[in-house]
Protein backbone atom coordinates (compact mmCIF):
# COMPACT_ATOMS: atom_id res chain seq x y z
CA UNK A 1 0.00 0.00 0.00
CA UNK A 2 2.79 2.06 1.15
CA UNK A 3 4.64 1.18 -2.28
CA UNK A 4 1.66 2.07 -4.59
CA UNK A 5 0.97 5.51 -2.97
CA UNK A 6 5.01 6.29 -3.41
CA UNK A 7 4.81 5.30 -6.84
CA UNK A 8 1.76 7.63 -7.17
CA UNK A 9 3.40 10.63 -6.01
CA UNK A 10 6.46 10.16 -8.17
CA UNK A 11 4.65 9.57 -11.12
CA UNK A 12 3.02 12.86 -10.38
CA UNK A 13 6.12 15.14 -9.76
CA UNK A 14 7.54 13.51 -13.37
CA UNK A 15 4.09 15.06 -15.02
CA UNK A 16 4.68 18.32 -13.16
CA UNK A 17 8.42 18.63 -14.09
CA UNK A 18 7.28 17.42 -18.11
CA UNK A 19 4.30 19.95 -18.23
CA UNK A 20 6.43 22.55 -16.80
CA UNK A 21 9.10 22.65 -19.20
CA UNK A 22 6.17 21.91 -22.14
CA UNK A 23 4.98 25.47 -20.84
CA UNK A 24 8.53 27.33 -20.78
CA UNK A 25 9.28 26.06 -24.47
CA UNK A 26 5.53 27.28 -25.75
CA UNK A 27 6.42 30.57 -23.89
CA UNK A 28 9.29 30.79 -26.13
CA UNK A 29 8.55 29.94 -29.30
CA UNK A 30 5.49 32.10 -28.54
CA UNK A 31 8.23 35.27 -27.91
CA UNK A 32 9.82 34.34 -30.78
CA UNK A 33 7.44 34.47 -33.62
CA UNK A 34 6.12 37.98 -32.04
CA UNK A 35 9.56 39.84 -32.66
CA UNK A 36 9.94 37.77 -36.45
CA UNK A 37 5.80 39.11 -36.80
CA UNK A 38 6.85 43.09 -35.06
CA UNK A 39 10.21 42.90 -37.50
CA UNK A 40 8.49 42.03 -40.66
CA UNK A 41 5.72 44.08 -40.19
CA UNK A 42 8.07 47.14 -39.51
CA UNK A 43 9.90 46.41 -43.03
CA UNK A 44 6.65 46.13 -45.02
CA UNK A 45 5.74 49.67 -43.65
CA UNK A 46 8.64 51.03 -44.53
CA UNK A 47 8.56 49.90 -48.01
CA UNK A 48 5.23 51.12 -48.41
CA UNK A 49 6.24 54.39 -47.08
CA UNK A 50 9.07 54.83 -49.60
CA UNK A 51 7.33 56.52 -52.26
CA UNK A 52 5.41 58.90 -50.64
CA UNK A 53 8.44 60.48 -48.82
CA UNK A 54 11.03 59.07 -50.97
CA UNK A 55 10.10 61.36 -53.84
CA UNK A 56 8.84 64.77 -54.26
CA UNK A 57 5.63 64.73 -57.00
CA UNK A 58 7.33 67.60 -58.67
CA UNK A 59 10.89 65.53 -58.91
CA UNK A 60 9.38 62.03 -59.93
CA UNK A 61 7.33 63.69 -62.76
CA UNK A 62 10.42 65.35 -64.41
CA UNK A 63 12.51 62.52 -64.20
CA UNK A 64 10.01 60.33 -65.82
CA UNK A 65 8.91 58.25 -63.08
CA UNK A 66 5.27 59.45 -62.55
CA UNK A 67 2.69 56.90 -65.25
CA UNK A 68 0.20 59.99 -64.82
CA UNK A 69 1.25 63.92 -65.15
CA UNK A 70 0.72 67.14 -66.20
CA UNK A 71 1.93 70.45 -66.84
CA UNK A 72 0.29 73.65 -65.64
CA UNK A 73 1.62 76.71 -66.76
CA UNK A 74 1.27 79.51 -63.84
CA UNK A 75 3.07 82.66 -65.59
CA UNK A 76 3.63 84.26 -68.65
CA UNK A 77 6.39 83.05 -71.04
CA UNK A 78 9.78 84.84 -70.11
CA UNK A 79 12.69 85.45 -72.66
CA UNK A 80 11.01 82.37 -74.15
CA UNK A 81 10.69 79.83 -71.06
CA UNK A 82 7.07 79.35 -69.40
CA UNK A 83 7.45 78.57 -65.51
CA UNK A 84 5.46 75.86 -64.72
CA UNK A 85 4.51 73.29 -61.56
CA UNK A 86 3.95 69.90 -61.87
CA UNK A 87 1.83 67.72 -60.49
CA UNK A 88 2.67 63.57 -60.05
CA UNK A 89 -0.34 60.73 -60.13
CA UNK A 90 0.11 57.30 -59.58
CA UNK A 91 3.82 56.71 -58.71
CA UNK A 92 5.53 54.03 -60.43
CA UNK A 93 8.74 52.73 -59.75
CA UNK A 94 10.48 52.05 -62.86
CA UNK A 95 7.90 53.58 -64.71
CA UNK A 96 9.75 55.89 -67.21
CA UNK A 97 11.38 56.01 -70.68
CA UNK A 98 14.96 56.12 -71.80
CA UNK A 99 16.42 59.15 -73.80
CA UNK A 100 18.57 58.57 -76.52
CA UNK A 101 21.81 60.60 -76.76
CA UNK A 102 21.01 62.41 -80.02
CA UNK A 103 18.22 63.89 -77.98
CA UNK A 104 20.95 65.94 -76.38
CA UNK A 105 22.61 67.00 -79.35
CA UNK A 106 22.14 71.16 -80.49
CA UNK A 107 21.08 70.73 -83.85
CA UNK A 108 21.38 74.28 -86.33
CA UNK A 109 18.25 74.52 -88.46
CA UNK A 110 20.05 77.72 -89.88
CA UNK A 111 20.38 77.32 -93.90
CA UNK A 112 21.95 79.90 -96.45
CA UNK A 113 19.84 80.89 -98.75
CA UNK A 114 21.50 81.22 -102.33
CA UNK A 115 22.60 84.10 -103.21
CA UNK A 116 24.91 84.94 -106.25
CA UNK A 117 25.27 88.45 -106.20
CA UNK A 118 28.81 90.77 -105.20
CA UNK A 119 29.82 89.80 -101.72
CA UNK A 120 31.59 92.44 -99.31
CA UNK A 121 34.58 91.60 -100.66
CA UNK A 122 33.61 92.67 -104.21
CA UNK A 123 31.89 95.96 -103.09
CA UNK A 124 35.86 96.76 -101.49
CA UNK A 125 37.26 96.40 -104.47
CA UNK A 126 34.89 98.32 -106.42
CA UNK A 127 32.27 100.50 -103.94
CA UNK A 128 29.15 100.82 -105.24
CA UNK A 129 28.31 104.47 -103.25
CA UNK A 130 30.61 107.09 -103.83
CA UNK A 131 29.68 109.26 -101.08
CA UNK A 132 28.93 108.20 -97.46
CA UNK A 133 25.20 110.32 -96.57
CA UNK A 134 22.38 109.11 -94.59
CA UNK A 135 20.33 108.70 -97.81
CA UNK A 136 22.41 106.53 -99.81
CA UNK A 137 23.45 104.41 -96.24
CA UNK A 138 19.29 104.12 -95.49
CA UNK A 139 19.13 102.84 -99.19
CA UNK A 140 21.66 100.23 -98.66
CA UNK A 141 19.98 99.01 -95.08
CA UNK A 142 16.15 99.09 -96.04
CA UNK A 143 17.58 96.77 -99.62
CA UNK A 144 18.58 94.09 -97.07
CA UNK A 145 15.00 93.93 -95.38
CA UNK A 146 13.47 90.91 -95.38
CA UNK A 147 16.70 88.90 -95.61
CA UNK A 148 16.81 85.94 -93.29
CA UNK A 149 18.91 85.45 -90.15
CA UNK A 150 21.73 83.14 -90.58
CA UNK A 151 24.37 82.73 -87.96
CA UNK A 152 27.62 83.87 -89.25
CA UNK A 153 26.39 84.90 -92.07
CA UNK A 154 27.00 88.40 -94.31
CA UNK A 155 25.58 88.41 -97.45
CA UNK A 156 21.99 89.14 -98.74
CA UNK A 157 21.59 85.10 -98.84
CA UNK A 158 21.48 84.94 -94.74
CA UNK A 159 23.19 87.14 -92.68
CA UNK A 160 23.49 88.16 -88.85
CA UNK A 161 24.06 91.30 -87.01
CA UNK A 162 26.97 91.96 -87.49
CA UNK A 163 26.96 90.72 -90.89
CA UNK A 164 24.40 93.26 -91.76
CA UNK A 165 26.38 96.33 -90.90
CA UNK A 166 29.60 94.67 -92.67
CA UNK A 167 27.97 94.02 -95.62
CA UNK A 168 25.81 97.68 -95.82
CA UNK A 169 29.05 99.64 -95.15
CA UNK A 170 31.26 97.53 -97.49
CA UNK A 171 29.05 99.04 -100.47
CA UNK A 172 30.43 102.28 -99.44
CA UNK A 173 34.28 101.00 -99.28
CA UNK A 174 34.62 100.39 -95.68
CA UNK A 175 36.05 97.43 -94.59
CA UNK A 176 34.39 95.87 -91.14
CA UNK A 177 35.25 92.55 -88.82
CA UNK A 178 32.60 90.41 -88.20
CA UNK A 179 31.97 91.13 -85.18
CA UNK A 180 30.37 93.17 -83.08
CA UNK A 181 32.37 93.74 -80.32
CA UNK A 182 35.49 94.64 -82.67
CA UNK A 183 33.43 97.21 -84.63
CA UNK A 184 32.57 99.19 -81.78
CA UNK A 185 36.21 99.31 -80.82
CA UNK A 186 37.17 100.68 -84.44
CA UNK A 187 34.43 103.82 -84.26
CA UNK A 188 34.22 106.92 -82.39
CA UNK A 189 31.44 107.23 -79.66
CA UNK A 190 28.48 109.59 -80.88
CA UNK A 191 26.03 111.71 -78.15
CA UNK A 192 22.42 110.42 -78.48
CA UNK A 193 21.80 114.10 -79.49
CA UNK A 194 24.25 113.85 -82.13
CA UNK A 195 23.34 110.75 -84.09
CA UNK A 196 22.41 110.79 -87.11
CA UNK A 197 20.56 108.02 -89.89
CA UNK A 198 23.27 105.77 -90.52
CA UNK A 199 25.40 105.13 -87.31
CA UNK A 200 25.65 102.21 -85.31
CA UNK A 201 23.80 101.11 -82.76
CA UNK A 202 26.12 99.15 -79.96
CA UNK A 203 24.33 97.08 -77.49
CA UNK A 204 26.00 98.05 -73.86
CA UNK A 205 27.05 94.28 -73.30
CA UNK A 206 28.14 94.03 -77.29
CA UNK A 207 25.36 91.14 -78.01
CA UNK A 208 23.96 92.67 -80.75
CA UNK A 209 23.79 95.74 -83.14
CA UNK A 210 22.10 97.65 -85.79
CA UNK A 211 21.97 100.94 -88.30
CA UNK A 212 20.37 103.29 -86.51
CA UNK A 213 17.49 105.31 -88.93
CA UNK A 214 16.59 108.14 -86.73
CA UNK A 215 13.44 108.53 -84.10
CA UNK A 216 14.92 105.65 -81.84
CA UNK A 217 14.47 103.45 -84.73
CA UNK A 218 17.37 100.94 -86.02
CA UNK A 219 17.45 98.27 -89.44
CA UNK A 220 18.70 95.09 -88.07
CA UNK A 221 18.78 91.71 -87.89
CA UNK A 222 17.58 90.23 -84.78
CA UNK A 223 17.86 86.51 -84.40
CA UNK A 224 17.37 83.01 -85.57
CA UNK A 225 14.14 82.16 -87.34
CA UNK A 226 13.66 86.06 -87.90
CA UNK A 227 14.92 88.41 -90.58
CA UNK A 228 16.13 92.06 -90.94
CA UNK A 229 14.12 94.63 -89.91
CA UNK A 230 13.42 98.15 -89.27
CA UNK A 231 11.92 98.52 -85.72
CA UNK A 232 12.55 100.61 -82.54
CA UNK A 233 15.84 100.52 -80.18
CA UNK A 234 13.94 98.30 -77.95
CA UNK A 235 16.27 98.66 -75.03
CA UNK A 236 17.72 101.94 -73.19
CA UNK A 237 21.53 99.89 -72.74
CA UNK A 238 22.99 101.03 -75.82
CA UNK A 239 25.10 104.21 -77.20
CA UNK A 240 25.80 104.71 -80.86
CA UNK A 241 28.95 104.44 -83.01
CA UNK A 242 30.40 105.86 -86.09
CA UNK A 243 32.96 104.57 -88.27
CA UNK A 244 33.70 107.51 -90.84
CA UNK A 245 31.78 111.27 -91.45
CA UNK A 246 28.70 110.88 -92.36
CA UNK A 247 27.06 113.73 -94.68
CA UNK A 248 23.39 114.76 -94.79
Amino acid sequence: MISATADAQSVSRKDLRSIERNKFAKTERHTLRTLVTMFASTGLMATAALPSYGFAPEITAAAGLARDSEMVQVSAPSQGLSVATVRAVEFTRGDYQPAAASEFQVKSESKIYYYEGPRAADYLASPRFTSVTSANLMKAAAELVGTPYVFGGQTPGGIDCSGYVLFVYSQFGVELPHSVYQQAKMATKVAIEDAVPGDIVIFNDFSHNGIYAGNGNFYHAPQPGDRVKLAPIFTDRYHLIRFVDIEN
